[in-house]
């Protein structure tokens, strides 16, 4: 009987201890848990981190930066561009120094089919030229098209920009396009551009021209820009084909039209500088007197330190 008590009694020690560990165990999870809880929701609550700085540029790349704007990587460009487009290679003082601009029409005058309009560098002449137009079905067919021929009557090149406007301007949507350089001409080259679908009582009314004197290098330049994004119209734009090699792969448009740049500022920054390397920048104007090329943006200023950590 002693021995079946100690036995008894030792059984109901070992379930104590069990019974007191298993409570030991369930109180450590359960403050663990709690601990965890609390931390969790600190770190919620908190912002989170902020985001990893960009990485660096990458070496090649600021050096070519810098490189960029100095004259003998300017002078560098010139020379394997003369040699793409096949002409001379213009000195840095031609290239820097201001072009000759002119406006040569600043009010409206009207041209019928058939009759010119004489200016120191263009001749401007309307035609009709039966033209192939896209119908709203999408259908082609050839239809008479008004017409405006515009010759470079200079020995030289030139940029020019010709603005003009037709009666029934809603007629020309469908209106074909004949392929030419909207931009520039050479010496002696002439170009047709559609104005719209012809109509009989149609009339063309030519409301500005101006003109800027290129070297021939610099006629190649601007002419592989994007008319609609240097502020010419769409409707006289259409068809423009630049003479040698790809239009540009990147203009600023945007930048361009929100700092309220005029085309003979863009003209002159794109006839000094190749579209594959430089950037227009708001700022920039018309070269009224010569200087040192490439033109180099300014610096951007640094933004307050309140304002980053806005940002």
């Amino acid at each position: 009987m002693l021995r079946g008590g100690r036995a008894r009694a030792y059984s109901r020690a070992v379930a104590k201890k069990q019974s007191n560990t298993a409570l030991y165990v369930a109180l450590a999870v359960a403050a663990l848990a709690l601990v965890g809880a609390v931390v969790g929701v600190k770190f919620l609550s908190s912002p989170p981190p902020p985001p990893p700085p960009p990485p660096p540029p990458t070496a090649e790349r600021s050096v070519t930066s810098v490189l960029r704007y100095t004259e003998g990587y300017y002078r560098a460009i010139l020379d394997e561009d003369a040699r793409k487009y096949h002409v001379a290679p213009p000195p840095l003082d031609e290239l820097g120094a201001p072009f000759k601009h002119a406006l040569e029409l600043s009010s409206a005058r009207p041209l019928r089919i058939g009759e010119t309009i004489e200016t120191p560098h263009l001749k401007l002449t309307a035609e009709v030229l039966k033209e192939w137009s896209t119908g709203g079905d999408g259908q082609g067919f050839r239809y008479q098209h008004l017409v405006l021929a515009i010759a470079n009557r200079g020995d030289g090149a030139l940029a020019y920009r010709v603005d003009t406007t037709v009666s029934h301007p809603e007629r020309c949507r469908t209106k074909g396009a004949i392929p030419h350089d909207a931009i520039a001409l050479a010496a002696g080259e002439r170009a047709r551009r559609t104005e719209c679908l012809w109509h009989p009582g149609e009339t063309l009314t030519v409301d500005r021209v101006e003109v800027i004197e290129l070297p021939p290098l610099s006629y190649h330049y601007v002419s592989r820009l994007d008319p609609t994004q240097i502020g010419l119209d769409r409707r006289t734009a259409d068809g423009h084909a630049p003479p040698r090699g790809k239009p540009c792969p990147f203009v600023p448009w945007r930048e361009i039209e929100s700092s309220g740049a005029a085309w003979a500022d863009v003209i002159d920054f794109y006839a000094r500088h190749s579209c594959d390397e430089y950037a227009f920048f708001a700022g920039y104007h018309f070269r009224d007197a010569p200087g040192p090329l490439p033109v180099r943006p300014p610096e951007p200023t640094s933004a307050p330190a309140d304002a980053a950590a806005r940002d």
